[in-house]
């Protein structure tokens, strides 16, 4: 299975939560109590809100329809409903997920993040699928993660500066196509 940048490692603060997308899944990314990232699907196992909408306590996630409370697992802690009891048998999606390279990557099977070559750079969007995006970036210096199902988010390495003017170049000839 592949493995996907879906975020960058300096992003993902303390009490903070990380929306992006891998293909057509949202993500929710946070940062627990023991200092891993986390990236899970973007939804209550419950009513399928986003649990972006949420909050971040550190210890746990906390939905925002609910205030369902999930530990860093993914396992239901907390129903306010139910006086408070756990409903460990509910649990939300969790991706495998690794961080290297300033990178955050996941994986819906084990994630095995590739190599980069050099410093992370801010993500630019392109609208177009993956596959022809490939045909226009460097694979040593960029990753590819498919964004929706007509998009794709490339992570460059490398002279930020420089970076973005060439993939600005790239999503433009591209769109403009």
């Amino acid at each position: 299975m592949t493995s996907y940048v879906v975020a960058l490692e300096k992003d993902v603060r303390d009490y903070s939560i990380v929306r992006s997308m891998m293909g057509d899944k949202p993500l929710v990314i946070w940062r627990g109590a023991s200092g891993a990232i986390n990236v899970w699907l973007d939804r209550c196992p419950h009513r399928f809100v986003r649990l972006s909408a949420g909050r971040n306590m550190g210890g746990y996630l906390e939905g925002v329809y609910h205030g369902w409370q999930f530990e860093e697992s993914g396992k239901v802690m907390l129903v306010p409903a139910m006086q408070g009891r756990p409903a460990h048998d509910i649990s939300a999606t969790v991706y495998s997920t690794a961080v290297a390279g300033g990178f955050v990557w996941a994986s819906e099977e084990e994630c095995s993040p590739s190599g980069s070559a050099g410093e992370p750079c801010y993500p630019v969007h392109i609208a177009a699928p993956v596959d022809q995006v490939r045909l226009h970036v460097d694979s040593s210096v960029d990753h590819l993660t498919p964004w929706g199902v007509d998009g794709s988010m490339v992570y460059p390495t490398g002279d930020p500066a420089q970076r973005r003017a060439e993939l600005s170049a790239i999503r433009r000839r591209l769109e403009e196509s």
